[in-house]
């Protein structure tokens, strides 16, 4: 359509600190480290902000990790692609891919973007990594191909992806799969322009898939939604759409290994475990009861906290959005607190970290006033002695205490 406005308006991004089940086998462990947890499914009301605080102080500690800075290492992006135990990714827009140390030195810099058979056109979405085959999984849509590197940039394959397939949410499943849904037929009906038949209505239905990391052949999970919802809003205008707001809330999030869905249009939240669905919490009042819908998704989860972003799904200047954290161990429902300079979510919807880790960036401007007001002090304030304004971001990877 002419004319027509696309408005992102993340509310996952980075700023500030800038049943239904199937059967099947996984080597991802289940984690049951923590004793007299109700096993059945918690209730919670979307509609409210409970009024009990939990401060993120006392229940995290800090990690700070300065990335090294020079002329061949800038990122230009808000947010890493992974941060695991021993490697940090990031990808920058121009195609370029760089892999720090843990401590934030810098490693590797690489970039296959091109026509050629072993490059890419761009980068959709975040960069995956198998540690422990020391692979980069980098989806490209345009090719419809997952490109597989090694760490320190060489090709090894690439993988063909089926037509009319957008993996959204790109997830290190196990040693053998990447898990995603697809996000090809989501907010994508006759309004763009496109007809659907019969066989695309069931792929938008049942929209998980695994991809074999060798072969990219796809395994569909046995999870079926009828009429989905995603995180588009549509501004009308005589029957017309003008302008597009996206929410930027995502129906999948993981804490290493274990992943949550929170698809939109089911009342349910599930957590994926051995390729199957165990139901977690349960919405209410129920998304089809509420006009407009309620839009709840995960910003992070650990084996004690899950933290719940909830939205209304309209067209808004200002979007607004409800923080609810719950505590599995005491049963409550709690906001997050903090005296750090950070400000929520501290994942940014798709990163991949280490188990029971949420991320904020500090930006070295935000570092270097505090630093200069006499706020900063320990080991950040000695971070910021050395930092420009111009290097890198300092990582704050927030280690949650279970």
């Amino acid at each position: 359509m002419k004319h027509l406005i696309i408005i992102v308006l993340s509310i996952l991004a980075l700023t500030g600190c800038s049943t239904k089940s199937t059967t099947g086998s996984s080597s991802n462990p289940t984690n049951d480290s923590i004793k007299n947890i109700r096993t059945d499914p918690v209730v919670i009301d979307i509609t409210k902000t409970p009024e009990k605080i939990l401060v993120l102080e006392k229940i995290a500690n800090i990690e700070y990790i300065p990335l090294e800075t020079n002329d061949s290492t800038l990122v230009n992006r808000p947010r890493p692609d992974v941060v695991s135990d021993r490697y940090i990714i990031y990808h920058n827009s121009n195609g370029q891919i760089f892999v720090f140390n843990r401590k934030g030195k810098s490693l590797y810099s690489f970039n296959y973007r091109g026509g050629g058979p072993e490059e890419y056109i761009s980068i959709y979405g975040n960069i995956i990594l198998d540690e422990e085959k020391e692979e980069l999984f980098v989806n490209d849509i345009h090719k419809a191909k997952i490109f597989v590197y090694s760490i320190d940039g060489k090709f090894n394959r690439s993988l063909a992806l089926p037509r009319k397939f957008f993996p959204e949410c790109l997830m290190n499943y196990d040693k053998d799969y990447l898990f995603c849904h697809n996000v090809y037929f989501l907010d994508h009906t006759e309004e763009s322009g496109e007809k659907m038949n019969q066989e695309d209505y069931s792929k938008r239905d049942n929209p998980y898939f695994f991809i074999s990391k060798q072969t990219g052949e796809i395994t569909p999970l046995n999870y079926y939604i009828p009429n989905r919802m995603g995180s588009q809003s549509n501004e009308m205008k005589n029957g017309q759409r003008i302008a597009i707001l996206d929410i930027g809330l995502f129906p999948l999030s993981q804490n290493t290994p274990n992943i949550m869905i929170t698809e939109f249009a089911d009342d349910t939240l599930y957590s994926l475990k051995d390729r199957k669905l165990i139901p977690i919490m349960i919405k209410n009042p129920s998304t089809h009861k509420m006009d407009p819908p309620m839009l709840v998704g995960v910003d992070f989860f650990t084996d004690r906290y899950i933290s719940l972003l909830a939205c209304k799904k309209e067209f808004q200047e200002r979007i607004s959005s409800i923080n609810i954290i719950y505590d599995k161990q005491s049963d409550e429902f709690y906001r997050l607190a903090t005296r750090l300079p950070i400000s929520f979510p501290m994942k940014g919807g798709k990163i991949a970290l280490p188990h029971n880790t949420g991320l904020c960036r500090i930006t070295p401007e935000r570092l270097l006033k505090d630093y200069n007001d006499g706020k900063l002090e320990g080991e950040l304030k000695e971070i910021a002695s050395k930092l420009k304004e111009d290097d890198n971001p300092v990582l704050m990877l927030i280690k949650f205490k279970e």
